[in-house]
C-alpha cells in the first residue's frame, strides 16, 4: 500500500514548522481583532496539505477563516503537491518570483497554540512540542495567495515564514517561525507593501524566555493522529523510528 505524502518542499525553503496545533487559546487573538470566529473541531496535529484558521486582508477588510497549507501563487496553474510550499525563509522571500508579490500585499497571521519540530538524535527523530510561556497563542507570519486551478475552482493558500532560531528554539532545530509581536501585528496585516528594513524589525528572532519545549511522544510523527494527548510532556527512552522524513516529504 502506497504511503500518503505531503507537499515536496523547493530546496530554497525552510524545512521546518511542518506541524501546528490550533484549539483553544487562537480564539483569543481573533476576539482581539474584533472577529468572530469558530474554530470547531480542536486540532492537535496539523500538517501541511490541510486547512489553516488564518487571518487576512482582502478588498480593505479583515476576514478570517481556513485556507489551505501549501502556498500556490496566483499565476501559477499547477495543481500538483510539488508546486506546493509549507514555508518560506524570511530573508529571502522578498527576491522569490513564487513569494514576492505577496510579501507585498498579502500578509497573512495563524494564531497557534504550538507547534511542532524534531531534533536529530543520532539517526533518530526526537519530536518537541513549543508553546508560550505565558499560555498566549503564538502569532505565524504567514503569506497567503487566490489562484484559479486547471479544474476551474478557486483555492485559497498559505505558507508560513521561517527565520533564524532564539535560544530556545536552537536546542532544537536550526530555524523557528516568524512570531509577530502585538504591537506589530496591525501593520503585518496591511494591504500595503513594506521595505525591507521594515520585514526585518517585524520579524525579528524573539528573545529568549518566549517559548516552553518539551518532548513529546513519537505519536504525532503520523499524519493521521489528532489527540490532545499529543501534546502531553513525556520523559523516556528516545525510541523514535527515523520515518520523519518520510512524512514530510523530503527527498
Amino acid at each position: 500500500m502506497k504511503k500518503a505524502r505531503l507537499p515536496i518542499l523547493s530546496p530554497h525553503i525552510g524545512k521546518m514548522c511542518g506541524r501546528v496545533t490550533q484549539f483553544t487559546a487562537a480564539q483569543k487573538f481573533y476576539h482581539s481583532l474584533g472577529l468572530s470566529f469558530s474554530l470547531g473541531q480542536p486540532r492537535y496535529n496539523i500538517s501541511p496539505g490541510t486547512k489553516l484558521v488564518g487571518v487576512r486582508r482582502e478588498q480593505g477588510e479583515l476576514k478570517v477563516g481556513e485556507l489551505y497549507w501549501g502556498f500556490v501563487p496566483a499565476w501559477a496553474q499547477g495543481s500538483s503537491t510539488q508546486d506546493e510550499h509549507a514555508n518560506a525563509r524570511i530573508e529571502t522571500v522578498s527576491e522569490k518570483i513564487t513569494f514576492k508579490d505577496a510579501v507585498k500585499h498579502h500578509r497573512c497571521l495563524v494564531p497557534v497554540d504550538g507547534y511542532y519540530e524534531w531534533k536529530t538524535v543520532g539517526k533518530l527523530k526526537v519530536p518537541y512540542y513549543f508553546k508560550r510561556m505565558d499560555g498566549e497563542p503564538l502569532i505565524l507570519a504567514g503569506l497567503w495567495s487566490t489562484q484559479m486551478r486547471r479544474d476551474g475552482e478557486t483555492q485559497k493558500s498559505l505558507c508560513l515564514l521561517t527565520t533564524k532560531p532564539n535560544r530556545e528554539a536552537a536546542q532544537v532545530h536550526s530555524r523557528m517561525p516568524v512570531i509577530i509581536s502585538n504591537e506589530n501585528q496591525k501593520l503585518w496585516l496591511t494591504d500595503q507593501p513594506l521595505n525591507q528594513s521594515s520585514l526585518d524589525f517585524i520579524s525579528a528572532t524573539p528573545a529568549a524566555g518566549l517559548l516552553n519545549l518539551y518532548r513529546v511522544s513519537s505519536e504525532v510523527n503520523r499524519v493521521t493522529t489528532d489527540k490532545s494527548e499529543l501534546i502531553n510532556p513525556v520523559i523516556g527512552q528516545l525510541d523514535q523510528p527515523d520515518f520523519l522524513g518520510d512524512l514530510l516529504g523530503e527527498v
